[in-house]
């Protein structure tokens, strides 16, 4: 560097050159202090932006759902079939033992009759079946049209046994008879060729005959009153 002229120029004895060189270096110093630039640090953005999703983030994303075993319908436990207890045989009164039962017994008309006020059918009932049997008492007549509709009914109290009625022993084949009573009859002819049934007491079944001709009809005498139909006892 050349001084300006007419400036006196430092002599041997000026400033030592050491302070000299010290004072340029702390000038360098100084101008490259103040006139750098810092460089801007990282942003918290960019490591935001850039950052890889959080752990629990990406495993809540990726993860592979876990199949829930659904628990197999379990099969009612399938009770053992418990066996029906057959109902044991209700017994029969001592007065019904040895009775004919209806399915052993055939019916038939062996006549009618008639008085002009009531019409009698004359009947006997033959053992069928194999067996003997005994017949004994009343049973209880009944009175159909051709059609099978009831007419006319003893009713049920009809069909009795008691103590003093002889028993009659009917062997297969045998026959015992008896005579039904049919009075008071205040309707329109019933549908002929009207038949008979009877009933064995004690709930031993009822059988009935086929029809014999065409049957008498009773005379009306009480017209408020309903049909009478009645049997004596079983008789040899």
């Amino acid at each position: 560097m050349h001084l300006p002229s007419g400036l006196p120029r430092p002599s041997g004895h000026g400033v030592p050159r050491s302070l000299v060189a010290a004072c340029i270096a702390l000038l360098i110093a100084g101008c490259t202090t103040g006139s750098a630039t810092p460089a801007p640090a990282a942003t918290d953005t960019a490591a935001a932006t850039t950052a890889s999703p959080t752990a629990s983030a990406t495993a809540t994303a990726t993860a592979t759902p876990v199949a829930t075993d659904t628990p197999a319908p379990t099969a009612a436990p399938t009770a053992a079939p418990t066996a029906k207890a057959t109902p044991a045989a209700t017994a029969l009164p001592p007065l019904a033992v040895g009775l004919c039962k209806a399915s052993q017994l055939k019916l038939v008309i062996a006549l009618w009759a008639n008085d002009s006020v009531t019409s009698y059918a004359h009947v006997s009932a033959t053992n069928k079946s194999s067996s003997s049997c005994n017949m004994r008492g009343h049973s209880e007549a009944r009175i159909a049209d051709v059609h099978g509709n009831i007419i006319g009914d003893a009713g049920a109290s009809a069909a009795k046994v008691v103590p003093s009625d002889p028993v009659y022993p009917l062997a297969p084949g045998g026959s015992i008879n008896t005579i039904i009573q049919w009075g008071n009859w205040c309707h329109a002819a019933p549908a002929q060729k009207v038949f008979v049934a009877m009933v064995q007491p004690f709930g031993l079944g009822g059988f009935v005959s086929k029809a014999l001709g065409n049957a008498p009809i009773p005379t009306c005498v009480a017209s408020k009153s309903k049909t009478q139909v009645s049997s004596e006892a079983w008789l040899p």
